[in-house]
């Protein structure tokens, strides 16, 4: 009997380590490269809150997996993509990003597999570069009409406003005017030139008309400022309008500067690229049979001890079973 679960034990090792040595043979060698890169922000305007992600999730993308695949020629399923995208291995330090894969490929195709990773990045945030900014532009292209509209309305107020000044000041203007010259045709008889010889009458008189005078010129000198500076004469108000032509010219000059950034920006720089890998770094095939014996053991070990125990005969059946 216990030759029997020796036997069961031995056997479901052996099973498990020629399977083992079998899986391991048939994995297919595989190869390591790296790349060191340099991301470069984009010096994006104030005016433009634009965010840009190129962390690890960036790079594990999909769709960069599956550009990768199409590039290289290699199997385009979800599986394969999948697999590459996890296998892509990203450190980030002061800047640099070193990139490392590591696969299954030939060994002239996994840094050519890296290279890809490397122009689609380029490609994907110049892309993402360039619709992040039409739609900020768009967006800021509402705020510059607002702004505008703001604006109009602002100087068409001070307009009326000034328009309502000038008439009013004018009409004070002819008034004194008019009174001035009944003044003096009424009371003209009546003032005196010298103190000694002044009534009361006519001191009372020619301190009234030195206050219109008085107001006569302060009338004339506010129409003149009015009619040198127009609306910049109400300060307080036409600062607003300063400001909101300052803002408008700086949202249009941040517009022009982004266009010119696409232009010009380069959002990787490589480093150092990838190099022709020296050897092969896996399969561990050692460690796979290693793993299979173990799990060989620990099963050899269950079934022997579970298998169902035989029954010896007894004497008295032997003897039966011989007459």
């Amino acid at each position: 009997m216990a030759a029997e679960r020796r036997w069961l034990f031995i056997m479901t090792v052996l099973v498990f380590l020629i399977g083992s040595a079998i899986f391991a043979l048939r994995q297919p060698l595989e190869f390591e490269t790296s790349a060191l890169v340099r991301v470069h922000p984009p010096p994006l305007p104030k005016e433009f809150s634009i965010r840009f992600n190129w962390n690890e999730s960036f790079w594990r993308s999909p769709d960069l997996a599956l550009y990768v695949a199409k590039r290289t020629r290699i199997s385009e399923t979800w599986p394969i993509v999948s697999w590459l995208a996890e296998r892509l291995v990203v450190e980030e330090a002061d800047g640099l990003i070193t990139l490392k894969l590591r696969g299954g490929f030939a060994q002239n195709v996994v840094p050519d597999v890296l290279a890809a990773y490397i122009e689609r990045a380029t490609e994907k945030l110049t892309m993402d570069m360039r619709s992040a900014i039409e739609s900020e532009s768009a967006r800021l292209h509402e705020l510059y009409r607002a702004f505008e509209s703001h604006r109009q309305q602002l100087v068409q107020a001070l307009t009326a406003r000034l328009e309502e000044r000038t008439l009013q000041l004018q009409t004070q203007k002819e008034s004194i005017t008019k009174e001035l010259q009944e003044l003096l045709r009424s009371r003209l008889a009546h003032l005196r030139v010298t103190e000694q010889g002044a009534t009361l009458e006519s001191w009372y008189y020619r301190n009234y008309l030195e206050s219109l005078l008085r107001r006569l010129g302060e009338i004339e000198r506010e129409l003149d400022l009015l009619k040198i500076k127009g609306i910049a004469a109400f300060e307080r108000e036409y600062q607003r309008v300063l400001d909101l032509e300052e803002r408008m010219e700086s949202i249009a000059q941040a517009q022009v500067e982004a266009r010119q950034l696409l232009e010009s920006w380069k959002p990787l720089e490589v480093i150092t690229p990838a190099q022709l890998p020296q050897g092969p770094v896996g399969p561990d095939r050692l460690r796979i049979i290693l793993w299979g014996v173990g799990i060989g053991i620990i099963i050899g070990l269950l079934v022997a001890l579970f298998s169902p125990r035989r029954r010896e005969p007894s004497p008295k059946r032997l003897e039966i079973n011989r007459s």
